[in-house]
């Protein structure tokens, strides 16, 4: 498994008060069934003019998939570059379930 953090700079002049339904009309259209997508925490912050999202992937093959996606391309296009940062995960905790990836595992 790994994460992906990527965050955009919205210009100055963002309706905020908008933000929360685009985010999830996007998730209910764009990202609902995104091969290899386990998980997306859609942020914003107001303060800083930040938006983007938390994601888990089952392989790193499909982070760079989705970077190379027209979703991201058009993002660019809009915002401008990204900042990004990829990590793998050790371990990944659920509602209390604790998911541990086969390549991470120490037995």
């Amino acid at each position: 498994m790994f994460t992906l953090s990527m965050r955009f700079t919205l210009p100055t002049d963002t309706d905020w008060s908008k933000i929360p339904a685009l985010m999830e009309e996007r998730a209910r259209n764009l990202y609902i069934n995104m091969p290899g997508l386990i998980s997306k925490a859609f942020i914003y912050d107001p303060e800083t003019r930040e938006y983007g999202g938390n994601y888990l992937w089952e392989r790193r093959e499909q982070i760079d998939a989705f970077l190379n996606s027209d979703i991201v391309a058009g993002a660019r296009n809009k915002f401008g570059e990204p900042t990004c940062k990829v990590h793998r995960v050790a371990a990944y905790l659920d509602r209390g379930k604790v998911y541990v990836p086969a390549t991470a595992s120490t037995s």
